[in-house]
């Protein structure tokens, strides 16, 4: 069945869903401050938006997918944003990485107005969007979230309901959090052992084969060069890159949970300072 879909924020994830709901027959209704994907999508048969206002307008399910949580509360309560036009019933699934009290925040508001909110981040990257194979964590519901499903089978392979709104954040932090640090520990045990004279690829197939096996390692050509470059230190005042700011997320919300995460706090200041072992390494 036919479904109108919004798809906000247009970057790594949001083309690739765009363009499988769309193959799904689904109408798409897309927005992003850039041009160049809007008109891709357009060609692709997408109905272009000129903001997030016509998106809400035209959408029955509005899918949110831009980089933090100031551009999400942006396109719900900012200039030409969602709020006023939303309609009763519609179902706003907030794709982005945030913490819970944004998500909270907005879902309180829109219920206020009969829209129903899925808080629902993202894993899997690129390579799943494009294979419509991604992973969702998703708090909400379970009437909104058995409604949305039709939806979210497109391009998602794993849907995993976290409780009420705001728990879907808190799994994707968690899950931020082993993800780094194991990327950052295979960085070290890489480069711990081709200097102690270990061929790379007999390294890899060592882990791969023992307790130090991991989806990390399994994808690694795929990950490797563009999670490595994550590690690398940036300009005062520049936005961090996405492993970066997500550990970032995971700190205050410990610290708003009085959690202490050790290992989550020594990566985070290693990755901050660009000083992840091997990153810059052509070997691994």
């Amino acid at each position: 069945m036919q479904t109108n879909v919004g798809v906000i924020g247009l970057g790594a994830l949001g083309r690739p869903i765009s363009e499988l709901l769309l193959k799904a027959g689904h109408r798409v209704c897309v927005y992003d401050v850039r041009a160049e994907p809007m008109d891709a999508l357009a060609k692709a048969g997408a109905h272009p938006c000129t903001c997030p206002a016509e998106v809400a307008q035209q959408s029955d399910i509005v899918i949110s997918l831009v980089l933090d949580g100031a551009q999400t509360e942006d396109i719900v309560f900012g200039a030409n944003g969602m709020l006023d036009s939303l309609k009763r019933g519609t179902v706003l699934a907030i794709g982005s990485t945030l913490s819970p009290a944004p998500v909270k925040k907005i879902a309180a508001t829109l219920a206020a107005k009969g829209v129903k909110t899925l808080d629902m981040p993202i894993s899997g990257g690129i390579v799943a969007a494009r294979e419509g194979a991604l992973s969702l964590m998703v708090g909400g519901a379970p009437a909104v979230l058995e409604r949305a499903m039709p939806v979210l089978r497109v391009f998602a392979r794993e849907i995993t309901r976290t409780g009420d709104v705001g728990s879907g954040q808190a799994a994707k932090l968690a899950h931020q959090l082993v993800f780094a640090t194991n990327v950052m520990a295979l960085l070290e045990g890489l480069s711990l052992g081709v200097a102690g004279g270990v061929e790379p690829a007999a390294l890899r197939q060592v882990f791969g084969n023992g307790l130090a096996n991991s989806t990390v390692l399994q994808v690694w050509d795929d990950l490797g060069p563009r999670w490595k470059g994550m590690l690398k230190a940036t300009a005062p005042g520049a936005t961090p890159p996405n492993m970066r700011k997500d550990l970032h997320l995971v700190l205050e919300f410990a610290r708003e949970l009085g959690v202490n995460l050790y290992l989550g706090t020594q990566a985070s200041l290693i990755a901050d300072a660009g000083m992840a072992t091997g990153h810059d390494s052509d070997k691994f």
